[in-house]
């Protein structure tokens, strides 16, 4: 008999444990939705300071975070909810992108939607977010080819320049062909990215910014 009281009571703290955790996980969610996000933040800790492997709260924790644009912090909390097993590791993962954007750093982001995507490959959100940020990293590539090209041609310019002293002065009317080809070009990439950009937009996420992530609502 005193084994099974013993047991009863265990479980009837247990249980109460358990009932304090989801008055904190509500009272941080509303918080939240009040945009009170520093006083979200403290009701998950204090479920954390019990249980540090609870995945919600940890996930609840890197979205007040994100909130408060703590993004390395955020992204640390969504790394450890990815990790743990539950419901939630492939919104963790997407949501650890989406910090890893906003800091700036887009291989790590990309690595992450990626990720993501592994997880869940009918997910529109991390497909759009994933495809954004390549076609930034091609833009920003593209671009520093183009000031690398320019570079180059200026100093072939002015050597050309220097070669040239003495002798009559070119029609400066004239525009090298292969110059305005590869501006052309370039238009038209940019063109075509634009194009395949609003047209992927427009089936998955009609209603968002044209140069903003997605992100999902929590």
């Amino acid at each position: 008999m005193r084994k099974a009281g013993t047991f009863l009571c265990f479980l009837f703290l247990a249980a109460a444990a358990q009932a304090g955790v989801r008055s904190q996980l509500r009272q941080g969610g509303q918080f939240y939705n009040e945009q009170k996000y520093g006083s979200a933040l403290n009701s998950y800790q204090e479920i954390l300071k019990g249980d540090p492997t609870n995945q919600q709260a940890l996930f609840n924790t890197g979205n007040a975070y994100y909130r408060l644009n703590e993004y390395t912090l955020a992204e640390e909390a969504y790394k450890q909810a990815a990790e743990l097993a539950g419901d939630l590791n492939q919104n963790a993962l997407f949501n650890l992108g989406n910090a890893y954007y906003r800091a700036g750093d887009r291989q790590k982001a990309i690595e992450s939607y990626k990720k993501a995507i592994l997880s869940n490959p009918k997910d529109k959100e991390a497909i759009h977010n994933l495809q954004l940020v390549l076609q930034q990293e091609q833009q920003q590539n593209d671009n520093q080819n183009n000031n690398n090209n320019q570079s180059q041609s200026s100093d072939n310019q002015n050597q050309q320049n220097q070669d040239n002293k003495g002798q009559a002065p070119q029609d400066p009317q004239q525009e090298p062909q292969d110059k305005q080809a590869q501006l052309d070009k370039n238009a038209a990439d940019r063109v075509m990215s634009m194009a395949k950009e609003n047209e992927y937009r427009r089936a998955a996420a009609s209603n968002r910014q044209p140069d903003q992530t997605v992100e999902k609502d929590w």
